[in-house]
């Protein structure tokens, strides 16, 4: 006997909502009462009125023994993630319930969704950068400015003279590449380590050589100390400090500068007189020497108005202003000697500017020294510029040699004296060679710039 078609089954609820098992004119409709799976999970006694039977045209069409669709379970709400919830008010637009209900819509076959039941993802949307990943970029970028800095600092502009300002302060870049460095490995950012490894590379190339001891094999056959007593506000106690270490130190020839009016009845100039039988003290400038002083000359530099006369006593035009500097001849043994001891004024930040006033004092003192023609020639003293500062190759452009990078250990910082962090206090020469340059501690507190000392082989 052939076996019966299975007619299309359409079962609708007491609400007139259809579902559509089938298809086709011949469909028959079954009315079903709602499902009560309360009294199923409470396990009711007693055959189940509505189960299909088995001749039931349900039953017919899929065998006996199948399951009742009202059995099928219904798509419930799974819990949203954080992540999910962040990335759909974010990104979709989404407008559901708030962030406490913690839930979402079901996501089936054929929706928006993907296979798997995760919302899409809208092409050109990211995901927020965590923090840590924010961390790394900062660091990243920090770093490669730092190595950019180090390398084309020359080239930048100095505008108002706030490059040379940063200038001075290039060995100290040490310390937040350092920094940097370590954040760079806590936050375990790739760029952020190259970054910072980059800039360290640079430091060491650039600057790694100034920590290690340089010199000259030649003996040295002459001494020179020198130390800015800061004359304002300088007390007898101060150069009497430096009066003491000098000839302790056994130098040939000591230069102070910022030896003001005030300080020409002190007890130390007779000290140092006694033991160096040839001096000179003009402006704010002192010199002893053990050889003879055959002559000196005053130079203007424009910071104030010298007296070119000059005098055997101390003489400065106004107090607490640098005068300019100071030219004398040395008749050594090995030959003269021609120094220029220079008081620079103080590199501040004014209204034109950093450094405006030493700057031009300073192009003054290079058209002087590049005029003057002496064999051996030396300037010394507080030259207010540091070795990083692009201005110092105008005097290293004349073909003098720096003691301190020739002969020296370290950065040789001078100031200030607390707390040293920039080199202000240097010896350039020409027609000799820097043997040894060392940086000597103050013997009184509050003076602002640390004493030099520096060998020469004439």
């Amino acid at each position: 006997m052939p076996a019966k078609a299975a007619k299309p089954i359409r079962f609708s609820t007491f609400n007139d909502s259809w579902a559509e098992l089938g298809e086709g004119a011949g469909a028959e409709r079954v009315d079903v009462e709602p499902h009560s799976v309360g009294a199923r999970e409470a396990g009711s006694h007693g055959p189940d009125p509505e189960a299909p039977e088995a001749d039931s045209p349900y039953a017919e069409r899929n065998g006996a023994g199948a399951g009742d669709p009202r059995d099928s379970p219904l798509p419930l709400p799974r819990p949203r993630s954080a992540d999910e919830h962040e990335y759909a008010h974010r990104f979709e637009g989404y407008v559901g319930p708030p962030p406490a209900q913690g839930f979402e819509e079901a996501y089936g076959s054929g929706g928006d969704g993907d296979a798997g039941g995760a919302p899409a993802e809208e092409d050109g949307h990211h995901h927020w950068p965590t923090a840590r990943q924010q961390l790394g970029t900062a660091i990243a970028v920090l770093g490669w400015a730092i190595a950019a800095f180090l390398v084309a600092h020359r080239f930048v502009p100095g505008s108002a003279g706030l490059v040379s300002l940063l200038e001075s302060g290039l060995p100290w870049l040490a310390v937040p590449t350092v920094l940097l460095l370590l954040g760079a490995l806590a936050a375990r950012s790739l760029r952020a380590v190259l970054a910072t490894l980059a800039a360290a590379s640079i430091w060491i190339v650039g600057y790694g050589p100034e920590l290690m001891p340089r010199g000259d094999p030649l003996p040295a056959n002459l001494r020179v100390f020198s130390e800015d007593i800061n004359a304002p506000g300088a007390s007898n106690a101060e150069l009497a400090g430096a009066a003491q270490l000098a000839p302790d130190q056994h130098a040939d020839i000591v230069l102070l500068q910022g030896v003001y009016p005030q300080l020409a009845a002190s007890s130390a100039l007779a000290n140092l007189n006694s033991a160096y039988p040839n001096h000179l003290t003009q402006y704010e400038f002192g010199i002893w020497s053990r050889y003879k002083i055959a002559d000196s000359a005053a130079v203007s530099l424009g910071t104030t108005t010298a007296d070119v006369g000059g005098s055997s006593g101390l003489v400065a035009g106004v107090a607490q202003v640098v005068v300019g500097a100071l030219r004398v001849t040395i008749d050594t043994p090995e030959g003269p000697l021609v120094l220029y001891v220079v008081h620079l004024p103080q590199p501040t930040l004014g209204d034109q500017g950093f450094a405006k006033a030493r700057d031009a004092a300073l192009a003054r003192l290079v058209k002087t020294v590049r005029a003057d023609h002496a064999a051996r020639l030396a300037v010394v003293g507080d030259i207010n510029v540091a070795q990083t500062d692009r201005r110092f190759s105008d005097l290293t452009g004349l073909g003098l040699t720096s003691a301190q990078a020739a002969a020296g250990r370290g950065f040789g910082f001078t100031w200030p004296a607390e707390f040293p962090v920039v080199r202000l206090d240097d010896l350039l020469v020409r027609g000799a060679d820097p043997v040894r340059s060392v940086v000597l501690s103050a013997l009184s507190g509050g003076k602002t710039h640390l004493p030099i000392e520096i060998d020469l082989h004439l």
